[in-house]
């Protein structure tokens, strides 16, 4: 009896000491979790100090002084394009949109500030997201002129003045006593776009990390799910406006471009692919820069400057128009014969690692096929070209051959070209106005 007596002892003890060492462990988690929550919020806060000091400069250093210069300015031209022009009042909406954005967010970060000075283990933060979503209304003003914005912002770079306007706010904000960063103004109109963004990511970590007996966890699930809802709202409005904003970036951006600003143009998609040679589909080395637009496809180049300091500049090359354009997917055989290897009959001098195709590995793309018109009454002789007939006023078919880098590229490229090519070739339909 004494004996099982012992081992009687020897078993309570082991189950003390497991339910000692579980508690050990929750306790831990919970402390780990209440610092990673404390450090969630400490990275938030930093973000909304950084998104309110940008919208203050941008209203304070360009926004006020741009209202003031305009005002003053003797300039034909910004008297003629903006100034008794519509596009005034839609200067005065953006900057009075930013300012009412930016007053919303300074009380936002007022209130994160005051909680992260009480902060402790039993202390909420949902409560301030909860009051704050329902300002985020201003928002939708904000998107609904958007493209208003984009118009204006696209006057006003084509004005010389201008340019040389934004040099002084540039010098003149290097040179105060407390120096600041001047983003370009494109910054200051893509940034509101996706700040909701933010706020669901942080509320996502916030709520992981609390603990589910803490009073925070259900309404942190709750404003999680309203905000997360909100952006899926936005999602598409979003998009649109960002595709709006590429096309004016992707103006100011490639030299020569021919591809204008408009109300209902929009870039779709955009990345380094190769052109295929059809005279040796083996090759990899042509290389451009393709632009995807609602309407058009271009192709650029990377051209460096004279002074080997500089950064190559995206040039222009050429357009595909997408009305009345098919794409068609690339034949097994023809893949097949891309990643084939040729050997050169020259061997001398030739290092073995020189090719310019891409061996052993498989290829992907797609063929786009375009019909001009044959303004100059001259066959064309190459052969990614075909007419019916050499005079004026013939169609030219155009063949052109990309290749992408993955599958997941060439159906995401083909999809999108095909939705473009099917929009663009509906009658009466104003993709370019």
């Amino acid at each position: 009896m004494d004996d099982l007596s012992i081992i009687d002892n020897i078993h309570d003890t082991i189950i003390c000491d497991q339910d000692s060492s579980l508690y050990d462990k929750q306790v831990i988690d919970i402390a780990r979790h209440v610092s990673l929550k404390h450090q969630a919020l400490l990275t938030l806060l930093q973000s909304e100090v950084s998104y309110v000091n940008d919208l203050f400069i941008f209203h304070e250093s360009f926004g006020l002084r741009l209202k003031a210069w305009v005002d003053n300015t003797s300039d034909k031209d910004v008297i003629a394009k903006l100034k008794n022009t519509p596009a005034r009042e839609d200067l005065n909406m953006l900057l009075s949109s930013l300012h009412e954005i930016a007053t919303i967010h300074a009380s936002l970060l007022e209130d994160l500030k005051e909680r992260v000075r009480v902060w402790g283990p039993t202390q909420l933060i949902s409560d301030i997201f909860d009051g704050f979503y329902n300002k985020l209304t201003l928002y939708e003003p904000f998107m609904h002129h958007h493209p208003k914005f984009i118009m204006l912002l696209d006057v006003l770079y084509k004005l010389p003045t201008f340019t040389k306007f934004l040099e002084a706010v540039s010098s003149e904000s290097k040179n105060r006593a407390v120096p600041f960063k001047m983003n370009d103004i494109l910054h200051y109109i893509y940034t509101p776009l996706h700040r909701l963004n933010v706020y669901c990511k942080s509320l996502r970590q916030l709520g992981y990390y609390s603990d589910p007996s803490h009073p925070d966890y259900y309404c942190l699930q709750i404003i999680s799910r309203k905000f997360k809802s909100l952006e899926t709202e936005w999602f598409d409005r979003v998009h649109d406006c960002q595709s709006h904003l590429m096309v004016l970036e992707a103006f100011r951006t490639i030299q020569e471009c021919p591809i204008n600003v408009t109300k209902n143009r929009r870039l779709l998609l955009f990345a380094h692919l190769i052109k295929v040679d059809l005279d040796d589909i083996t090759l990899t080395t042509d290389i451009r820069m393709y632009f995807l637009y609602n309407d058009k496809l271009i192709y650029c180049k990377k051209q460096r400057e004279k002074r080997a300091d500089l950064d190559k500049k995206l040039v222009y090359k050429g357009t595909l128009n997408l009305r009345g354009a098919q794409i068609r997917q690339l034949a097994p055989s023809f893949l097949m014969k891309m990643c084939e290897v040729k050997k050169s009959i020259f061997r001398i001098g030739k290092k073995s690692s020189d090719s310019n195709s891409l061996p052993g590995v498989e290829a992907f793309g797609f063929e786009l096929v375009t019909s001009d018109v044959n303004i100059n009454a001259m066959s064309p002789l190459h052969q990614n070209y075909q007419s019916a007939s050499a005079g004026a006023g013939a169609p030219i078919i155009r063949r052109h051959v990309i290749r992408t880098r993955s599958q997941a590229e060439q159906n995401v490229w083909f999809e999108t070209m095909r939705k473009a090519i099917a929009a663009s070739s509906e009658p009466n339909l104003p993709l370019a106005g």
